[in-house]
């Protein structure tokens, strides 16, 4: 008969989640797993494949969330999406997980010394899902007349990604979401300035 789990999966996945994005992959500890998601060392490794098991499910955790919640509306909401998204980015509340920067942007940078292929695979998926939504906007806006037609959508999209993963690095040094205001609203008037004026 097979032992009843002691925890609730996804409660535990979201619970390793903020604990890798806090701490990072290599400094968080199996000790400091087990207290923080209740998942014991026997659990870790036969249901989770161990420490490198429950990250890779935690990155997709977190993937899973920026797609639903960041990402989607990018789908077909032209310039105002895409400044909705980049504001987003430096609003912060109280506690925020957020000001640790994004896991995804901490997860790249400590991955270039880690050299985990999985890691790796995850992380460009999302970079190339998100380049492809900004590239999907400015389409959006395209056909609406927002921008010329011989705007370059792809290149923008690249500039995009970079911003938006250069504020999180500037956001994680400072420790604070809203330290990248001033960026983000020069930007803004930037993505104004691409605006076909009638």
């Amino acid at each position: 008969m097979a032992r009843a789990k002691s925890y609730d999966r996804e409660v535990a996945v979201e619970a390793a989640m903020l604990a890798f994005w806090k701490k990072g992959y290599g400094a968080l500890g199996v000790r400091e797993i087990e207290s923080e998601t209740s998942i014991n060392r026997f659990a870790l490794q036969t249901d989770f494949g161990g420490k490198q098991g429950l990250f890779l499910e935690a990155l997709q955790r977190y993937l899973a969330i920026s797609d639903e919640t960041a990402l989607k509306p990018l789908q077909s909401g032209g310039l105002s999406a895409l400044i909705s998204f980049f504001r987003q980015l430096a609003l912060g509340e109280a506690d925020d997980p957020r000001d640790e920067g994004c896991l995804m942007v901490n997860t790249v940078i400590e991955n270039a010394h880690l050299g985990i292929d999985e890691v790796r695979d995850i992380t460009t998926i999302h970079y190339n899902n998100m380049q492809r939504m900004f590239e999907l906007a400015l389409g959006w806006a395209q056909e609406e007349g927002e921008l010329s037609r011989d705007f370059e959508l792809s290149s923008a999209a690249k500039m995009l990604l970079t911003f938006a993963m250069g504020v999180e690095v500037y956001v994680r040094m400072n420790g604070r979401v809203i330290s990248a205001s001033a960026q983000v609203e020069f930007l803004v008037s930037q993505i104004e300035s691409w605006r076909l004026r009638t």
